[in-house]
């Protein structure tokens, strides 16, 4: 391979993650092939293994880039700096949650729920693949800081559940899952087309919040 400059290599595999994206978003994760990279990009077979060496690094470099030029983390820690009160905390939360899942619902929303499919079926590339991606905790960040904070609002009295921490996080962390996967089912895959509403993330999660500030306490 002739010899090139760091900027070069850093375009070539923009170049191919971008293809990458192109093709997640029309095909099931689960059923993307290297053949599938290769001729989205225009690069050859041996051309795209001199930038990755299989479609697993691939994929983790597309969901890695994904969620750098989110903030994911910067955005939540602003929303907690900048809150005055717990319960405006929370609202801005899951309002946030809401607005990043409809932004990024057809890449990385798509890739990462069919993700869970791939590794059912596949526990050795979930082994190979998590460990390599460096946002990996983003959503279980965000639900932390939503604990953390209901946590700071009871020692305040601001909250006074009414039901046990345990059965409301995990009422929480449930009712998450349950919207995204509906939401990306009904979006990227047309299920639920019967339904009379089609699903809104961000209304879905301010009715998720007033219900968590329901079971709190907050008048």
């Amino acid at each position: 391979m002739p010899k090139v400059n760091h900027e070069y290599v850093i375009r070539k595999k923009n170049a191919i993650l971008k293809a990458a994206v192109s093709v997640c978003t029309v095909k099931p994760l689960y059923e993307i092939t290297m053949r599938d990279i290769i001729k989205a990009s225009g690069v050859s077979q041996g051309g795209i293994y001199r930038y990755y060496s299989d479609l697993d690094e691939i994929l983790v470099a597309i969901i890695n880039q994904a969620n750098a030029n989110a903030d994911y983390k910067q955005a939540v820690d602003t929303i907690i700096e900048n809150s005055a009160a717990p319960k405006k905390t929370i609202e801005k939360l899951f309002i946030f949650l809401g607005e990043y899942i409809k932004e990024n619902l057809s890449t990385v929303g798509k890739i990462q729920f069919e993700l869970t499919i791939l590794f059912a079926n596949n526990p050795e590339r979930q082994t190979k693949i998590l460990p390599n991606i460096t946002e990996n905790e983003s959503g279980q960040y965000l639900v932390e800081q939503i604990f953390n904070t209901i946590h700071e609002g009871i020692s305040l009295g601001s909250f006074q559940p009414e039901v046990p921490l345990d059965d409301l996080f995990t009422f929480i962390m449930t009712s998450i899952d349950g919207i995204v996967s509906d939401v990306v089912l009904q979006k990227c895959y047309g299920m639920f087309q019967n339904e009379q509403a089609l699903f809104d993330e961000i209304r879905l999660m301010e009715t998720l919040c007033k219900s968590v500030q329901s079971l709190l306490g907050c008048k």
